[in-house]
């Protein structure tokens, strides 16, 4: 596994979040699923994961698409969109110019 395997900080700092909310969302749907059984307590420990996934992820991204522009923002989930700081053809880096 030579350089081209390695990870940056951003891809670093993604799969840490990643991880870490993966870790909350099976605390937090392993709580709520007291005295369920287990495919009730492996679908709460998803919904956790997911709607903390949402909130955490998705949605300072689309504040971002609307109050400004992901491209041209310095936040952190600006950040973790590699592609918009080189030349891509995605709407938000074609918009900004």
């Amino acid at each position: 596994m030579g350089a081209e395997w390695e990870l940056g900080a951003e891809a670093g700092g993604s799969l840490l979040l990643c991880a870490a909310l993966l870790a909350a969302g099976c605390a937090l749907g392993l709580r709520l699923g007291r005295g369920r059984g287990v495919a009730d307590r492996g679908a709460l420990i998803w919904l956790c994961y997911d709607a903390l996934v949402h909130f955490a992820l998705e949605g300072p991204f689309v504040y971002l698409s609307l109050v400004g522009n992901v491209a041209n923002s310095d936040g952190l989930i600006a950040s973790l969109c590699i592609s918009c700081r080189s030349p891509c053809a995605c709407a938000s880096c074609m918009a900004a110019g």
